[in-house]
């Protein structure tokens, strides 16, 4: 016997009909429908679940299951009056009939909300291409923002559905958990955040095993899409190959096929991301082998997008690594060795846009990698960790600052960067004094230094890391330090502060504060005082400079 569509759902989806005509027309979108009717039927799930199957017109599979193949339209009108449907309605949840209605329609819903190749980059030379407009794309975020509302309304009626095929569940709902994507609005992303958490919690309260949906996750969800760029550095246990082995040609971007998590399934870097914030030590060592070949893919890929997420991911990964496990695997210098070149991706060969959010991470992840290899608390002078600091300064500073030194956005980030270095390094950072001194001194010194205060912001505030690091080498430096200090000084006092007043005025604060450290330092050598003396008789400005620094600062 034919089981009849119940009335109140037919308004609702008459509703739903004239909202996605309106869409079409370009009218505002909606992520739920006011019903309008009155809703009361204990049976609603079964039946929303035929009508679906009906308005398909589609048979079902073999299974049961209700096939996700539709068009986008027909999708959001299900959703949208599914979803007023179960907002209102009274459900019993325990009549089985209804229980297996839950279970498609959750089956269904996860398949139409997780990321398509829609919003994945076209390969190189690809036969059509993916990309959709701006308008298609706020139309598939309102349709996705309706369906996480459906799922939330299902959690409500029946959790336990919930439980059953958590990974596919999990996969999705991570996909909506970093911002940024193209695919994540902030509607999205909060309800996707909330339906997450109250779904790890049912499972760690149910079956407290965890540890299963983390290796179902990256055994059947990640793994499959990087099966074709495992790297020749690294042996089957993801430890470092000893003698490395030339393996099959890297996957190339030309083809989709090629990297299905690039070109198909982007959302599995997000979803790959989100596991590995779920790690803490324990977990990470057990789940090694299955962490790093797609971290390593990622980090190494052509696309600076792509390396700069790696970066992201590598920071995530680090800071549940344990140091011993870094080391004991080898893989602590493959990290060191696929970063230290990014440092050189400078404009004018790698676009401005592009250089500085890639320098900033590379430099960042480097300096946190430097740290879990060697620890401060107990390897601070440790031979090693100079060394790989040093380079890093060496390689990556000084090589960026010769070659794109021009550029104040790029010298501005390099200061930042060497004053993090400098801390790092502590008091072994004066060996590089002698290289790093002229470079600030330059920068103070520029003739139109004042044009842009955040490069003189930086660069004062790596003065001031290198004079607390390195105060004893202070005394055999202080004319550059000096130099540079006085000239920036007179500078912006002959030109004034003008549009940059509040950028300026932060550097003369700055410029104080150094002078006073290194007042304080030398103030037991009389020549140095008199030198000092000698700066503030002899200019009017100079002489406001330092009185600036209190009563009691010079003799």
């Amino acid at each position: 016997m034919a089981e009849v569509m119940p009335s109140a759902f037919r308004v609702l989806l008459a509703t739903a009909k004239q909202h996605v005509q309106d869409l079409k027309l370009g009218k505002p979108l909606l992520a739920t429908l006011q019903p309008g009717v009155d809703i009361r039927d204990d049976n609603s799930v079964h039946h929303l679940a035929l009508l679906t199957k009906q308005f398909e017109n589609a048979e079902p599979d073999s299974d049961g299951n209700i096939p996700v193949h539709i068009s986008f339209f027909q999708a959001y009108e299900h959703i949208l009056a599914g979803e007023a449907y179960l907002r209102h309605a009274e459900i019993h949840p325990s009549v089985p009939e209804n229980q297996l209605a839950l279970t498609q329609l959750r089956d269904w819903l996860i398949r139409v909300i997780t990321p398509t190749a829609a919003f994945a980059q076209d390969a190189p030379y690809a036969a059509e291409s993916k990309s959709v407009s701006p308008e298609e794309i706020s139309r598939i975020l309102s349709m996705k923002s309706a369906a996480l509302h459906f799922l939330t309304h299902l959690q409500r009626l029946q959790p336990a559905v919930f439980f059953q095929h958590s990974a596919a569940l999990t996969a999705c709902l991570a996909s909506f958990t970093h911002p940024k994507d193209p695919w994540t609005n902030e509607e999205g992303f909060a309800l996707a955040g909330r339906l997450l958490s109250s779904h790890l919690a049912l499972i760690k309260s149910v079956s407290k095993d965890f540890d299963l949906l983390i290796t179902d996750l990256l055994l059947d969800h990640v793994k499959p899409l990087f099966i074709k760029s495992n790297s020749s550095l690294l042996t089957p246990q993801a430890r470092k190959a000893i003698s490395p082995r030339p393996g099959p040609a890297a996957p190339s971007d030309f083809e989709d096929s090629s990297k299905p998590w690039k070109f198909n399934s982007p959302h599995i870097v997000t979803v790959f991301q989100w596991v590995l914030s779920q790690l803490d030590p324990p977990r990470i060592e057990k789940h090694w082998p299955l962490l790093i070949p797609p971290l390593l893919t990622i980090l190494d890929d052509v696309s600076i997008t792509y390396k700069i997420r790696g970066c992201t991911l590598l920071n995530i990964l680090l800071g549940s690594t344990p140091s011993t496990l870094l080391e004991r695997s080898g893989l602590g210098g493959i990290f060191h060795d696929t970063l230290l070149p990014y440092t050189l991706f400078l404009p004018t060969l790698t676009p401005e846009a592009d250089s500085v959010p890639l320098l900033n991470a590379t430099y960042t992840t480097l300096i946190i990698l430097t740290n879990t290899r060697f620890p401060p608390s107990t390897s601070s002078s440790s031979p090693s960790r100079i060394k790989t600091l040093s380079t890093i300064f060496r390689y990556g500073i000084l090589k960026g600052y010769t070659h794109a030194g021009e550029n104040p956005r790029i010298s501005e980030l390099l200061m930042h960067k060497s004053t993090d270095l400098v801390n790092a390094m502590g008091i072994y950072s004066v060996k590089h004094l002698k290289d790093l001194l002229p470079i600030i001194s330059t920068i103070l010194t520029a003739p139109f230094a004042t044009a842009y205060p955040p490069l003189l912001q930086a660069a004062v505030e790596c003065l001031k890391a290198v004079i607390v690091n390195g105060w004893p080498r202070v005394k055999l430096h202080r004319g550059e330090i000096l130099e540079g200090l006085v000239v920036c000084w007179c500078k912006i006092v002959d030109e004034g502060v003008g549009e940059h007043r509040d950028g300026l005025l932060e550097v003369k604060g700055g410029i104080r504060e150094v002078l006073r450290a290194v007042v304080q330092i030398l103030r037991g050598d009389e020549e140095a005082m008199e030198e000092f003396k000698m700066l503030s008789d002899c200019d009017e400005q100079l002489k406001d400079c330092f009185q600036s620094l209190g009563p009691k600062t010079l003799p």
